[in-house]
């Protein structure tokens, strides 16, 4: 249903009186089983963007051993206007805090593996860009939705 890469369950609301936009990462379900073939540890990053620059970072806490873990954590992100917030878009990465080690020359590391993406902004197809425009067209307005993550 969701080429094995899970979903999220996202809410999105946009303040035009404090010109905020809050994004709330509820839950995640459907992820993946890891290299090792054990339960991810997994994270959302949050990346903000106004064209093409990132202009803000934010990342949840690992949630421990859980293929449907619960977020319900809030970020929020100043966005100059509302014509602004259509220029803007939000990169969401699952990652997975307990990737196995790689060896690179003598020192083994850990980096954090992607379990899937998803971008929501004015530009994107289906469900991620219908959120966004919902979003856009009704200010003050919490809107949630399940969206599907892909590999890319």
């Amino acid at each position: 249903r969701s080429a094995g890469r899970g979903e999220l369950l996202l809410s999105l609301c946009y303040q035009s009186t404090t010109s905020t936009l809050t994004v709330v990462v509820l839950k995640a379900r459907h992820l993946p089983k890891t290299d090792n073939h054990t339960t991810s540890e997994p994270y959302v990053k949050v990346n903000l963007f106004q064209g093409k620059k990132r202009v803000s970072k934010k990342k949840s806490h690992v949630k421990k051993c859980s293929p449907n873990p619960v977020f319900n954590q809030l970020f929020v992100f100043d966005v100059s206007s509302q014509e602004r917030l259509r220029e803007t878009s939000v990169e969401l990465l699952l990652m997975d805090s307990e990737s196995p080690p790689t060896r690179r020359g003598d020192s083994t590391r850990s980096p954090n593996l992607v379990l899937g993406r998803l971008v929501l902004g004015n530009a994107a197809s289906g469900t991620p860009g219908e959120h966004w425009r919902e979003i856009c067209d009704h200010p003050r307005r919490q809107i949630a939705k399940w969206h599907a993550l892909s590999e890319d």
